[in-house]
């Protein structure tokens, strides 16, 4: 009876061991496939940059191929930069611009409606 104890203790040893050793190759295989996809991305972003340079791109939006069409859709009406800070600053210098006007020729039309008799 004793013996008969001992033998599934030791079939149960050797389950769980091999049930461990199963957990760590599935691990280990986890850890590959990581590695594998992350040098698979990183050789994908090498050829990427290496590609955008034989292309040659130009971060210089002023050249013989861009056209001032392509410039205002690139970089805006007012042109000077993509910088959207300067881009504001700009923007509300030409509102302001644009609002002095509409009150210099607000006022002249008051004063002409003025002398003609009509206000």
């Amino acid at each position: 009876m004793e013996e008969s104890k001992q033998i599934p203790e030791e079939n149960n040893l050797t389950d769980s061991s091999s049930e461990i050793k199963k957990v760590n190759s599935k691990e280990e295989n986890v850890k590959a496939f990581t590695e594998f996809l992350e040098n698979a991305s990183n050789q994908e972003i090498e050829k990427e940059k290496v590609k955008s340079d034989l292309e040659g791109d130009n971060p210089d939006p002023v050249t013989k191929d861009n056209p001032l069409f392509k410039r205002v859709l690139n970089d805006g009406f007012d042109g000077i930069t993509s910088n959207p800070n300067y881009k504001m600053l700009a923007l509300l210098i030409i509102l302001l611009i644009n609002l002095s006007l509409f009150f210099v020729i607000g006022n002249i039309g008051k004063a002409f409606l003025r002398n003609a008799g009509i206000m």
